[in-house]
């Protein structure tokens, strides 16, 4: 699946619009993770905290120069780092490093080509159109997605080639221990689990949702009720960061929630469609001349309605989780 440079949403998890670094970056691991293991290294020893990983420090768009022009993008997440690649006037490629998740190891080694770097090993998943990932696996069951997506023109670079280039870039930056950390403030939304935010019970009251439980991710930056399947209603509350969030079409609306400046929109522009976002910006991030900030986005996809519906349910969850967020 692409991972499109805006703040949107595909297969109803969030994509969001993110910059890298608060006020700089610091190096995390006190020793080569090479020494944690006879086993290999796990995520812990090589990674450090998750909430604060800083994914661009896995990405070094330079060396990626021979699959043609490469520079890092805008940062749209705080789980991963983009990397866009111009081969030729007219093609746009996307490198994505990051997103650390529990994975059923066996099922992801069993059947895909598996390589071997240093204390890790470089999983190749089955290539779809316009779509390669690499997974860099660590001897506790975690590992980081390596995507590489065609996102305009013809695509005349092998995607699993530039994919696996990343993968076996980051490991050597891992195996190494140049992994770096953001700083944030005490009162940063990266330090408040959104499973925390939003009572399971309230979330049980939206259709469809009756019987779905709290799921966290890794990183402790986004948690989901339900969407199992593409198909299925879910709720997702992510913290983020990047630019304040502003109309954006004719679906979207500026109004106060809990008192705070909230913009809900129908996402995709098809108000058919049960899609629905609100979004309020909280403390600074990034360069002051930046002028982004951390940002708190709850996203309702309801498949059996429309999107006004989606976002009256947006509206009233946004009611519970805006008062519980730190004070700016």
């Amino acid at each position: 699946m692409a991972v499109r440079s805006c703040r949107s949403v595909s297969r109803f998890v969030v994509l969001l619009m993110v910059v890298a670094g608060l006020s700089g970056c610091v190096s995390s691991p006190q020793r080569s993770p090479r020494d944690d293991s006879a086993d290999g290294v796990s995520s812990e020893a090589a990674l450090g905290d998750p909430r604060t990983l800083d994914p661009c420090s896995l990405l070094r768009p330079r060396s990626l120069e021979e699959f043609g022009r490469a520079e890092q993008a805008e940062t749209v997440s705080l789980e991963y780092c983009l990397a866009h690649v111009r081969p030729r006037p007219g093609q746009l490629v996307q490198l994505s490093v990051g997103r650390p998740r529990r994975v059923e190891e066996r099922r992801l080694t069993e059947d895909n080509p598996v390589f071997r770097q240093g204390g890790l090993r470089l999983v190749r998943e089955p290539p779809v159109p316009e779509h390669c990932t690499w997974r860099i696996l660590f001897a506790d069951g975690v590992a980081l997605r390596v995507d590489a997506d065609s996102l305009s023109g013809e695509v005349s670079v092998g995607l699993c080639s530039l994919a696996e280039a990343g993968a076996r870039q980051a490991a050597g930056i891992i195996d190494a221990g140049e992994v770096e950390h953001r700083r944030f403030p005490e009162n940063s939304l990266a330090f408040v689990d959104p499973c925390a935010l939003l009572s399971t019970d309230v979330v049980n009251r939206v259709p469809g949702l009756e019987e779905a439980e709290a799921e966290g991710v890794l990183s402790g930056h986004t948690c989901r009720w339900g969407g199992r399947t593409i198909r299925d209603p879910s709720v997702e509350l992510t913290h983020t960061a990047g630019a304040p969030p502003r109309r954006k079409d004719a679906t979207s609306v500026v109004e106060r929630t809990a008192g705070r400046r909230t913009v809900v929109d129908i996402v995709g522009d098809d108000p058919r469609v049960g899609l629905c976002s609100a979004e309020t910006a909280h403390i600074p991030f990034g360069p002051s001349r930046s002028g982004q900030v951390e940002v708190a986005m709850l996203v309702v996809f309801l498949p059996q309605a429309d999107g006004t519906r989606a976002c009256e349910f947006a509206r009233g969850l946004a009611e519970r989780v805006w008062p519980r967020l730190p004070h700016a």
